[in-house]
Formats: C-alpha cells, structure tokens, sequence
C-alpha cells in the first residue's frame, strides 16, 4: 500500500509540475518568433543570433528567428506591433527603429516607440564611427574639416543605412562642412567606393567598418558621440574636435508588443542578463563592434525617449525627410 501511495503522490507532483510548467512561460514546445527587420547578416541580426542561440541551448525554449527585411525595419515593426502580446512574437528594438527610424520611415513613423511596444531591455550599444581610407585620404578629422571648409561640396560622403546617412549630415553641419551625400544600398557598397576614392568619408556603426580599420585599410577619425569607445580609445569624439551637440548611440536591444505580461519581461530580462554575462558572448559581440551594457526598466525606457529626442533633433537640423 505504501508503494501505490509514494508511486501516487510522485505521479500527482511530476503532474502537478508539468501543468506549472505548461502555465508558465515560455510553455513547452510553443514556439516563440523573433521577427527582425532586416537581412541575415546584418548588425542587429547577427546580435539576436547570438544571444538567442545562447538562450535557446541553456533553456531549452523554442526561439525561431524570422526575417522580414524591407522599410528600414518597417515591416519587422509592424508584425510585431499588431501581434497578441502574450510573449510569443518578440524582436530586436534598436536605434534604427525606435530612435532614428520613426523620423526617416513613415511607415515606421505611425508606431510610437514606447506606447506601442514593451521595451524589455537594452543588450548592446555601438559606437558610430567617421571614417576615411588609409590610402590617400585624410589622416584625420582636422584635416577633413579644413578641407571641407575651404571649398564648400568639394567632399562627398557617402551612406548605406539610416544610421550613416544621419551620423554624417549631423557631423557634418557640427563641422560647418557643406558635402555632397551619396546614397548606397547598403554600408558595404559604401565602404567599397570609400576605399576606392569616389567619396571621401562614410559614417558608419563601428561593426560595420571594424574589418576595415584592423586591416588598416580605413582610419577612424572621430566618434559622433560624446564618449570614448572602449574597442577604439585612441579615437577622438566629437566634443573633443570642438563640435559639440553630437551624442548619437548605437544600440540593440528586445521588445515586444504593448502590455507584455509582467511574467514575460521578467524572464526576458533574466535571459538577456544571463547570457549577456557570459565572458565568450561578451567576446563574440564585441569582436563585431559591440559592447554588451545591459538596461532594463524605467531606466530604459528613459534612454529609449532620450535617444528618440536626440536622433530627432539631428534628423530635424539636416533637413533629412520621412520617406
């Protein structure tokens, strides 16, 4: 009797922990979706790769990243913004859709970033970076300004993402610089014609040209940011060139639709953390121009408007516009 009673009462707890586990979340063997709006390959793919891979191995959880490239991140925004906020459509937030994007993409621009989305947490911020070819080129910022001073639209600077096109107009009216601007399909295109002379300089997120400057094909003039970079610490920042008025940060972090459970973003925040402290992910994010600076909570969500005010203000001195 007392074996059939143990053998109930373990039947009874073993059932008793797959319905706390079937009632928490994730539930076991639903399948969460993080949508990203941009190519495979790209930054802010590449980091939500990375972390829910990590995720994914330590907890087992269904996560299946699903590419929807199209509108500077548009189409990712929106699948996400009309999906049930039950934590089981989730995606990237960044400064290319929550803070630069609203302003250059009227599609992106019905969404507000903090009413219509959970901000759960912030991963990763990278440096935004000018730079110019090693051969040829000039040697430094100075250099670059004097000339582009001198003789107004002799410099042509070229951009293939939202972030290069704004970091360069904003850096170049700090400047007092009058370039001509070149649009590319995309940061690689850019760098190509960059190193092959047809334009002068290329503001680009660090990733993207990092390759580039350890080869010593490109220098890194300046940071368009208020703050040293930990991966690049001899590269002067803005303010240190007497511009002053530039802090544009790159960052990638999670959000979800508006009204997330509490439970949700308690263990999206817990995850993130995790693997964000996890000295080989540390590694691998910043050998591509990362650096890992986990925020979550009101915290964020302060940095998230602050960072929407500041691209704002920067897209609005340059005259740039929604399309």
């Amino acid at each position: 009797m007392r074996k059939v009673i143990a053998l109930g009462l373990a039947c009874a707890a073993l059932h008793a922990g797959m319905l706390a586990h079937a009632q928490g979340y994730p539930e076991a063997g639903r399948t969460v979706r993080f949508v990203i709006g941009f190519p495979a390959g790209s930054s802010i793919d590449n980091v939500s790769r990375i972390v829910t891979d990590d995720i994914r191995a330590r907890t087992g959880a269904v996560i299946v990243v699903e590419n929807r490239a199209g509108a500077l991140g548009a189409l990712g925004v929106d699948a996400v913004a009309r999906a049930a906020p039950d934590g089981y459509t989730m995606m990237p937030s960044s400064s290319a859709t929550s803070s630069s994007g609203p302003f250059l993409s009227k599609a992106i621009q019905k969404h507000d970033a903090l009413a219509d989305f959970t901000q759960v947490a912030r991963m990763v911020r990278f440096d935004v970076v000018v730079v110019t070819r090693a051969a040829g080129g000039h040697a430094d910022a100075r250099s670059l300004i004097a000339a582009g001073r001198a003789k107004p639209k002799s410099l042509a600077t070229g951009y293939g993402s939202g972030t290069g096109q704004v970091a360069s107009a904003a850096f170049s009216r700090a400047a007092g610089m009058e370039v001509l601007s070149v649009p590319y399909k995309g940061q690689p295109a850019a760098v190509t014609d960059l190193l092959g002379g047809r334009v002068d300089f290329v503001s680009s997120d660090l990733g993207a040209v990092l390759p580039q400057i350890g080869a010593h094909n490109l220098h890194a003039i300046a940071l368009v940011s208020n703050k040293r970079s930990t991966i690049l610490p001899d590269v002067p920042t803005a303010a240190e060139l007497g511009l002053s008025g530039l802090d544009l940060t790159g960052w990638i972090g999670v959000a979800g639709p508006a009204r997330l459970p509490a439970q949700v973003v308690q263990w999206w925040q817990e995850q993130l953390k995790l693997s964000l402290n996890k000295p080989e992910v540390k590694e691998r994010l910043r050998g591509m121009g990362m650096e890992t600076d986990f925020l979550a909570g009101d915290d964020f969500q302060r940095f998230v408007r602050a960072q929407y005010e500041e691209w704002g203000a920067q897209i609005r001195h340059a005259g740039i516009q929604a399309e």
